[in-house]
């Protein structure tokens, strides 16, 4: 028998309620100071996975009670205890491979500190498949848009991080023209000059998402940030949003305001064999985050070694990760915006309203105080 773990935690207040429905009308203070109590625990067992060459694999999910901002803003010793007890918890059940979700992959320089508190136990971010995911999801559905690539401005925003500045290398060749965004200019400079040199495009850099974004045909966002920094107003018309963060980058208003931009969530695969996850993540039951899904496939592949960690994310090993997962029956999982699966009457709206100039409209009547309602919303089909 194969045996993987994977560490879990809450994004929001939302995540607590749908699997603790009494959670829901507590204070959001009083639910952050259970989490701080809660030990680490097994929330899920996951049985009924087969390799491609007929082995027998299991895994559990391993919750780690912190929400994102108590995992960055908690005294370190404090966050890597609940760290060490979780990793107790995976040694007990004999897992080869440890799964590090969420924030537990970004605290310790990107899971580095976490990879030398247990040199027993190989961890990996699942970072690599992230990005694979999301650059194959972004270039199918910009297809499916219309969207031409060879003419497309694309803007990564976390343009400077692991998956930001890997998911930029990646989509530049497919591109005309390239812009990064990310708080550290100097670093993302290197970065641009790197494509620049690499495959010729036009790279511009930008510390403001609301100036990186305005013309860009496609967004992919990879931030660590605390979510929402992507204004509807902000969104070019006929625009695809490719949003690989917890929590989300992408506004939840840009749902209502904008039915002229396409935005996906990064990052969902199917899990071969219909296998269930036994937990509540609010997907599918056969459908999992991309980093859940590299850890099952690197155990499935009994890959037992530390494979994406830290912040400076190979190529090569998202290539790797690609050929495994195929090999293994991983597949894209069709794409989901703000919690619905996206049908193919949604793309045809994009397409049908991208001429209407929605953004333009909302600049303005955030300019005159008048709410900023969008002109068409109430006739969207």
């Amino acid at each position: 028998m194969l045996r993987f773990g994977f560490f879990v935690h809450p994004i929001d207040m939302h995540d607590v309620a749908r699997v603790a429905p009494q959670a829901a009308n507590k204070r959001q203070a009083l639910v952050e100071k259970i989490l701080e109590w809660t030990p680490p625990h097994e929330v899920a067992h996951v049985k009924g996975l087969v390799s491609a060459d007929g082995k027998d694999v299991e895994g559990w999910f391993i919750a780690v009670p912190l929400f994102p901002h108590q995992f960055m803003n908690m005294p370190k010793e404090f966050v890597y205890e609940k760290l060490r007890k979780g990793a107790q918890i995976a040694r007990d059940k004999g897992v080869q491979i440890l799964g590090l979700g969420g924030f537990t992959s970004i605290i310790g320089n990107g899971g580095i500190a976490m990879a030398e508190m247990v040199p027993d136990i190989p961890v990996t971010s699942g970072n690599s498949y992230t990005i694979a995911t999301a650059v194959e999801a972004t270039v199918e559905a910009a297809k499916r848009l219309g969207i031409d690539l060879s003419n497309a401005t694309a803007t990564v925003i976390g343009a400077s991080g692991s998956i930001g500045s890997c998911c930029a290398h990646l989509l530049a060749p497919q591109v005309k023209k390239m812009v990064l965004v990310a708080r550290n200019l100097k670093r993302l400079e290197k970065i641009a000059e790197g494509i620049r040199q690499s495959t010729g495009r036009e790279t511009s850099v930008f510390s403001d998402v609301s100036v990186g974004i305005n013309k860009a045909d496609i967004v992919v966002s990879a931030t660590s940030s605390s979510g929402d920094i992507i204004k509807a107003h902000d969104l070019k018309s006929g625009a695809l949003v490719c949003d690989v963060s917890l929590p989300h980058d992408v506004c939840r208003e840009v749902a209502f305001l904008r039915p002229d931009v396409l935005v996906i969530e990064g990052g969902l695969v199917e899990i071969p064999q219909n296998v269930r996850l036994n937990y509540d993540f609010g997907y599918p039951d056969n459908v999992s985050l991309a980093c859940m899904a590299e850890t099952m496939a690197l155990c499935m592949e009994e890959r037992f070694e530390v494979f994406s960690i830290g912040r400076g994310i190979k190529i090569e090993n998202v290539r790797e990760i690609t050929r495994i997962t195929k090999r293994q029956g991983f597949k894209l999982a069709g794409f989901r915006s703000f919690d619905q699966l996206v049908t193919d009457k949604m793309i045809e709206r994009v397409k049908k309203l991208k001429s209407q100039n929605v953004a333009d409209y909302l600049r303005s009547a955030i300019d005159d105080g008048s709410g900023g309602k969008s002109p068409i919303e109430s006739k969207v089909p």
